[in-house]
């Protein structure tokens, strides 16, 4: 199990890396939308003034993961605060399950991380008039990961994780801790829109 934890943590630091590339790269087109997913697993409402991300990767219909990543303007440290949206169908390449998706990132994995790094409880909350899970992490990130000399910069995550019957969604907010606060009703705007279309 350390060993699947391990993979999922170092191909999320990859990804991370990715999206980090496409985001100074690649801007995409300006958000503010109303937003329905590919296959229609979802809608909600887009905030003004972030971008949404190319998907460079596996097509969705192939790695069965559905929905939007955005960016916003890249703060003073250089790192640049998103938003994703996602709906993982059943059989989807990344994780079997929301319960195995929660227990992955709601916690610190032995040998992994940086000290300093914190984890909130999981708690329930409604969103889209059904109950899902919410947690949230401290942890550090590095703005310019292929340099020397790189200075460890703590940003804070949010996620909110909601079961359907064929799959699960997750929501997650994603921002250097200092701003965090300040651009969080972005990610707020987002939640409160949000309506599954999958029981």
């Amino acid at each position: 199990m350390i060993k699947k934890i391990a993979i999922f943590m170092a191909a999320g630091a990859a990804l991370a890396l990715t999206a980090a590339a496409q985001r100074s790269a690649m801007p995409g087109t300006t958000s503010g939308e109303n937003y329905v997913s590919e296959g229609k697993y979802f809608k909600c409402v887009l905030p003004k003034d972030w971008a949404k991300v190319d998907d460079m990767g596996q097509p969705a219909s192939e790695k069965k993961v559905y929905g939007a990543d955005l960016t916003g303007a890249a703060g003073a440290d250089g790192i640049a605060p998103s938003i994703s949206v996602k709906y993982y169908a059943k059989g989807n390449t990344l994780f079997k399950s929301a319960e195995e998706f929660i227990k992955i990132h709601s916690k610190a994995i032995p040998g992994l991380g940086l000290p300093g790094d914190k984890y909130s409880s999981v708690t329930a909350i409604k969103i889209g008039g059904r109950t899902a899970s919410k947690f949230e992490r401290r942890k550090s990130d590095f703005a310019r990961p292929r340099q020397v000399q790189n200075k460890a910069v703590s940003v804070f995550e949010r996620y909110i994780v909601l079961p359907a019957s064929e799959g699960f969604y997750v929501l997650n907010y994603y921002c250097v801790f200092s701003e965090a606060k300040a651009k969080l009703p972005a990610f707020d705007m987002v939640v409160k829109s949000f309506e599954p279309l999958m029981k």
